[in-house]
């Protein structure tokens, strides 16, 4: 009868806590000896050779005697080890791993910064930050740090010479080296923010070229652009119903999607994964992945065209159905949406009532040029209480995320919308956040176009057509207390969102920008590439035209450019 292997080959055991072998030499005491032959237990070599006898002379030990520890090489470890490792054990063998990633991403020059800073300050706050961000919810005040007076001749850089046609979207790299910005043209434009120069054009095409050119390459308006968390691939849609993907690193063309049926208004990258969402006037959502270049999904639920989306981190997304006046969260790994109506009202009482909350509230506004702006916004909302005048939202255009459970909207009616996804209405409306327009005197049935009033249209005692300035833009740093907001007043507004169980957010700071203002990007860096400031700087693109992105029912007088600010953070601390 063939002999056992397992008997002939004899066991491997682990290592011990200093990472050597067991000594094969080393003999088992007596009392082992004794057990073991009382037993009848079969005994084996440690460290035994296929091809040598088992009268060999070499001392052996028997199975219970087998040693198993934990603290072992993951790279030497065997899949018997593995095989033996308790529940206990592997969660402490991942997390010694974990933090050794961290430790050798946040790692430098050992000449440059002291090895046992670098373990107290980076690690620390890298695991803090980590765990906060999986909460889901805006853990760190920035807003404070930057309540100072802007100067455009130091904090600001136009990005000019590139686009014939109002530019329509921008989108900043995640290292903020780079932007990419869509227009009307039909053109993508690749810059250098540090310098302003034009790095990669990708022109638009003609319908009726021939492939392959056909579709490398939009040939109707850019509405919209994103850049996943990667920096690895950039997207663009447009009026054309198409869906282009390009290289970043390569600057190539690398596929088109055709599976919409309208224009797409709307695309989001997923942070962390390569999953993009995309929305349509065909009011569908649908799911990409990118990485492999293929279609995942698709979601049905809004009534009219679906004109912004946002996402953060959590499979899930939000989106703003235009004239259908509503928000729907996607629940995406649940198949699940929520509904939120939205259609913000401003009348006499809720102005009222904003204005007593409001000097009750007595909130710190930043620097002097946002208080002249806060007193204007005070003015105009007297104004409006005493001619009794009721504006109505009647499209939701825009939607920025704070957090996973927080976001703001923006529409028609000119108000803010601060929205918590364990209510359906909003918790916070800001009215009239970007004025109004000038007042027209003269019989109600045109407006200063020579157009038909619409029915958002209010008249006041005189005659004269009360319009807001509805809001065309918003974007926010993510997971921290502030956001922008932009329409064609020429000013960005920066706010802050209120601490405590009060829900909302005041204004912090202004920014002026002459022209329609289609987009937004922001993005937090590093100063100097120095991986261990406290504070980070904020590079904030701003997509300038003289038309609104969707549309040619208003022109101002301003340059199709894209605008870059880099802001660094002042002194003054901000509290996480």
């Amino acid at each position: 009868m063939a002999k056992d292997r397992f008997l002939t080959q004899g066991v491997i055991t682990k290592r011990q806590r200093n990472g050597k072998p067991v000594d094969s030499a080393r003999k088992p005491n007596q009392k082992q000896g004794q057990r073991a032959k009382q037993s009848g237990h079969v005994t084996a070599k440690r460290h035994g050779k296929p091809n040598e006898s088992d009268d060999s002379g070499d001392e052996v030990g028997d199975i219970e005697n087998l040693e198993h520890r934990h603290e072992v090489d993951p790279d030497e470890m065997s899949s018997e080890d593995e095989f033996l490792e308790t529940a206990a054990e592997k969660r402490l063998r991942l997390a010694k791993d974990y933090i050794s990633k961290i430790k050798e991403s946040t790692e430098l020059e050992a000449d440059e910064y002291d090895a046992a800073q670098i373990d107290r300050d980076l690690v620390a706050e890298r695991l803090m930050t980590d765990a906060l961000e999986r909460t889901g919810k805006w853990s760190r005040r920035i807003a404070d740090t930057f309540a100072y007076d802007i100067d455009e001749s130091k904090h600001m850089r136009v990005l000019k010479n590139g686009h014939r046609l109002p530019v329509t979207c921008v989108a900043l790299t995640p290292d903020g080296r780079f932007v990419y910005s869509g227009s009307k043209d039909g053109s993508l434009i690749k810059w250098q923010r540090d310098t302003g120069k034009v790095l990669k054009m990708f022109p638009g095409q003609k319908k009726k070229n021939p492939p392959p050119d056909y579709n490398r390459g939009h040939w109707d308006h850019i509405l919209c652009v994103a850049v996943s968390s990667d920096g690895r691939y950039v997207a663009t849609g447009g009026r054309d119903r198409r869906i282009h993907i390009w290289s970043v690193a390569d600057d190539q063309h690398l596929t088109a999607f055709h599976q919409h049926k309208d224009a797409i208004t709307g695309l989001v990258f997923r942070r962390g994964f390569n999953h993009l969402y995309s929305c349509s006037a065909d009011r569908m959502v649908k799911l990409w992945n990118i990485d492999e270049l293929a279609y995942m999904d698709t979601l049905f639920g809004h009534q009219d065209a679906i004109v912004s989306i946002d996402a953060l981190q959590r499979e899930s997304a939000v989106t703003t159905g235009g004239r259908d006046k509503t928000v729907r969260l996607w629940k995406i790994a649940d198949e699940a949406q929520l509904l939120f109506r939205a259609g913000a009202s401003t009348d006499q009482h809720r102005i009222v009532k904003t204005m007593k909350e409001s000097q009750q509230l007595d909130s710190d506004i930043g620097t002097a040029a946002a208080q002249a702006d806060s007193d204007q916004h005070s003015e105009t909302l007297r104004k409006l209480a005493a001619t009794e005048i009721g504006l109505s939202e009647t499209s939701v255009d825009v939607v920025t995320m704070i957090d996973e459970e927080t976001y703001v909207t923006g529409g028609d009616s000119g108000a803010l919308s601060l929205w918590s996804i364990h209510k359906k209405k909003p918790v916070f409306i800001h009215h009239v956040a970007h004025g109004l327009y000038p007042r027209v005197g003269g019989e109600p049935k045109q407006d200063e176009e020579g157009g038909e009033v619409s029915d958002n249209d209010a008249v006041d005692v005189d005659n004269r057509i009360v319009r807001p300035r509805w809001i065309t833009a918003l974007a926010a740093v993510a997971l921290t207390d502030l956001f922008f907001s932009a329409s064609s007043d020429g000013v960005v507004r920066m706010w802050r969102m209120r601490s405590g169980k009060v829900p909302g957010f005041d204004l912090v700071n202004v920014i002026r920008v002459d022209g329609f203002i289609n987009g937004l990007s922001v993005r937090e860096i590093s100063p100097n590439g120095d991986i261990l400031a406290s504070k980070k700087d904020i590079i904030l693109a701003v997509a300038v035209g003289q038309e609104h992105r969707l549309g040619r029912w208003e022109k101002v007088k301003a340059r199709n450019v894209v605008k870059v600010f880099h802001l660094s953070p002042s002194k003054k601390s901000a509290t996480a």
